[in-house]
């Protein structure tokens, strides 16, 4: 008999997995918003995004997450933010290049696996439908 024996069940262990990767990465977001966050939000204190969403800092480690999140998205995708005036240049050009490249790559993987929980998802519920 085979672990995987339909193709439902090889959905339910991709989703598994992918539920796995989501929380860690939760726990990646959570640890650098123990131990990072000073120095990012010291690398763009001038960012109107950032200035203004200060108050996720009151909110636990919620709070904490969500701004390593948007910290990351803005790092990943700046040129729209900065268009917008959301955003300054000079902060985003000055980040420090390895840290920069974690965040963006964690930014990734967090869509990467978004997808695959939705990709996972819709195709147990066509199974489903038409099994």
């Amino acid at each position: 008999m085979n672990l995987i024996s339909s193709p439902h069940d090889f959905f339910v262990v991709l989703c598994a997995l992918t539920f796995l990767g989501i929380f860690s990465m939760a726990g990646i977001y959570l640890y650098w918003g123990y131990t990072r966050l000073e120095e990012i939000l010291g690398h763009v204190k001038n960012c109107k995004a950032i200035t203004e969403s200060r108050f996720y800092l009151h909110m636990g480690p919620w709070g904490r997450l969500v701004m390593v999140g948007m910290v990351a998205g803005f790092l990943a995708r700046p040129t729209s933010y900065i268009k917008k005036g959301i955003l300054d240049a000079n902060e985003i050009d000055t980040f420090p290049q390895p840290f920069k490249k974690r965040l963006t790559l964690s930014h990734y993987i967090v869509w990467g696996l978004g997808g695959s929980m939705l990709l996972s998802v819709s195709a147990m519920k066509a199974i489903e439908l038409f099994a």
